[in-house]
């Protein structure tokens, strides 16, 4: 048990530095960035006012963590992918649709509120979409990349208009991975007979 005036254990600091981060992306989400006052995340999150600003002092600190938190997370996404052995374009593809992951829902609030902030967001949105880039070129090459990358970006506007993803078996067929994934199975099939002739 921690002694009172005493510091809480590091887990303790990560997960509450989650937690009011989630809070913040969940209220951008669900009711608009001016909703998501300091006091408004600190009360989602289950955290007293100082304790939020133990960890995000200001507005401008809150989003520079979440997008610091993107960051790790798309790093743990990529971790993964790499250790399943899967196609990057097919994982890429594939997890497009699960528009309630908590990857894609702190991706959806760093474009919510990348008008109304410094540079910062936008190049940290471009610096994620230029790592799944960089892993999808190595595999197929830069035109393909292109297709790969705006293929994943409308399945994940229409898994998000339909509301729900593949996982929810209910998706329209716009917001599936299926079709395009048939579709760079049929460009790859091209490209390899091209390459032939």
């Amino acid at each position: 048990m921690t002694s009172p005036g005493a510091a809480p254990a590091a887990g303790t600091e990560r997960n509450r530095r989650r937690d009011l981060l989630i809070a913040f992306a969940d209220l951008v989400l669900e009711e608009g960035e001016r909703a998501a006052t300091l006091d408004a995340v600190a009360a989602r999150a289950g955290v007293s006012k100082g304790g939020l600003l133990y960890h995000f002092p200001s507005q401008r600190k809150l989003r520079h963590g979440l997008a610091e938190f993107y960051l790790q997370q798309l790093d743990l996404e990529i971790e993964e992918l790499l250790a399943s052995g899967e196609s990057p374009a097919r994982w890429y593809l594939r997890t497009s649709s699960d528009y309630l992951s908590e990857l894609e829902r702190i991706t959806a609030a760093l474009v919510a509120i990348e008008n109304t902030s410094t540079d910062e967001i936008r190049e940290t949105l471009q610096r994620g979409r230029d790592r799944w880039a960089e892993l999808i070129r190595d595999e197929l090459g830069d035109d393909l990349t292109v297709v790969v990358i705006q293929l994943g970006d409308g399945i994940a506007y229409n898994a998000q208009v339909d509301g729900t993803g593949d996982a929810g078996g209910s998706a329209s067929e716009f917001g599936t991975s299926a079709r395009a994934e048939r579709l760079l199975d049929a460009l790859r099939e091209y490209r390899a007979s091209e390459s032939m002739s």
